[in-house]
């Protein structure tokens, strides 16, 4: 996920071991505290795309 949302612009932080410490996978976005709808929706729409890609 990580590599694919790059490609599409989109940093993030993909990590796992959410359910019990192993299992489950997660990724961690950080927007900026001041962001407008727009940027919201562009983050949103970067993130289906790249979970499309891989998944």
């Amino acid at each position: 996920i990580k590599k694919s949302a790059q490609n599409n612009g989109l940093l993030c932080y993909p990590m796992s071991g959410t359910i019990d410490g192993k299992l489950g996978d997660h990724v961690l976005l950080a927007p900026p505290f001041v962001i407008s709808n727009n940027e919201l929706d562009e983050l949103v729409h970067k993130l289906s795309v790249t979970i499309d890609q891989v998944i």
